[in-house]
């Protein structure tokens, strides 16, 4: 269950203690249409996030997060006023006090994601080392996983595949056994058959398989997360 999913549970459940009968049905609507509009903003910022990557997208993504981030506040701020309007007075200062946890936690959800918004602003700015992508992972390979062997362009075949392939970039060998297997690919790439016969060859063996896209950025920070999550 995600945060908002278990804020509006626990939201519902809070109003049937504190609201007065004849504000019930009036407060469930309310809860209901606050529903729809947070798996609205959940959809939207599922398609933004494919988009943040992209150069031309990183100012629009950036302030897209910002204008969530207000609108969550701005919602939290409703809610408290529809809280106040539909419960009893003796139970008026109860709901408050919820509420104000609500809010808080909602715009702690808010602040989060304009974190990550800035994180992924920064991890996929264009680095200014003039290094290729094959270069930087070559390198960070060498320096921060120096018990491993590395090979460059190495055939499908010699993991006993059968057919035409398209050649592995990089494979990260451990005492003689593949540990990783690297493809630097371009925008074309995944659409060759030999692509997808090398990938599930390697997959066939078991051997972790990756993608580093070339025309991306490529950080040296992102590329050293990505190896440390398999090395």
């Amino acid at each position: 269950m995600g945060l908002f999913d278990k804020l509006l549970k626990e939201g519902t459940e809070k109003l049937k203690e504190v609201t007065s009968e004849e504000n019930k049905e009036k407060a469930s609507a309310f809860l209901h249409s606050l529903k729809e509009t947070v798996s609205e903003g959940a959809e939207q910022l599922k398609e933004v996030a494919k988009e943040v990557t992209s150069d031309e997208n990183k100012e629009k993504a950036a302030e897209y997060f910002n204008t969530f981030k207000e609108a969550v506040s701005e919602g939290a701020e409703a809610i408290k006023e529809a809280a106040r309007e539909a419960t009893t007075e003796e139970n008026k200062e109860k709901a408050s006090a919820f509420f104000n946890s609500l809010k808080g936690s909602l715009e702690k959800q808010a602040e989060q994601i304009k974190t990550e918004a800035t994180y992924a602003k920064e991890i996929y700015k264009e680095p200014e080392d003039g290094k290729t992508c094959r270069e930087r992972i070559l390198e960070i390979l060498a320096a921060e996983f120096p018990e491993y062997t590395v090979r460059e362009n190495v055939s499908p075949r010699e993991f006993n595949g059968v057919g035409r392939f398209m050649d592995y970039s990089i494979v990260v060998y451990r005492e003689g056994t593949p540990k990783l297997v690297i493809m630097l690919i371009d925008k074309t790439t995944t659409s060759h058959r030999e692509y997808h016969w090398s990938r599930e060859e390697a997959e066939k063996n078991n051997y972790p398989f990756i993608n580093f896209v070339k025309h991306y950025p490529n950080t040296p920070e992102y590329i050293s997360n990505r190896l440390h999550q398999y090395l």
